[in-house]
């Protein structure tokens, strides 16, 4: 990471305590911080995109059907969906890597693979 020092977010009387019993360079632990606040970022963004598709997707399989929330669990690598048909919850569960294949222009068939799953989980509830 290439960002000058005086770019760096500032610690908090909290962080520096930390900084000292940690017996780090302030410099690491705000490096660590940036780069914690653009991972962040970019696992929303990740989630958001998907769930744009994914809606788009659930709506060509049936018009009654809504995403209520979509959440990435990092450590089940999963990305984890309640969706609302006629009413009721029906939960999807997709792995992560078959979200960062719609985003890899080699994997071409990636979209269609999301299709089948969804379409699958909708038969498996009984959801026409």
């Amino acid at each position: 990471m290439n960002t000058p020092r005086e770019q760096l977010p500032p610690l908090t009387p909290e962080q520096r305590k930390v900084v000292e019993q940690m017996h780090i360079r302030e410099e690491d632990y705000q490096r660590t911080m940036l780069a914690r606040r653009w991972t962040a970022e970019k696992l929303l963004k990740k989630t958001e995109l998907f769930a744009k598709l994914l809606q788009r997707k659930i709506k060509e399989k049936t018009v009654s059907a809504s995403i209520r929330s979509i959440v990435l669990d990092t450590l089940d690598h999963r990305f984890d969906i309640a969706v609302e048909v006629n009413g009721s919850g029906i939960p999807l569960h997709i792995p992560e890597g078959a979200v960062e294949d719609l985003f890899d222009l080699s994997v071409t068939d990636a979209e269609q693979k999301l299709s089948r799953m969804v379409e699958e989980c909708f038969h498996r509830l009984g959801v026409s």
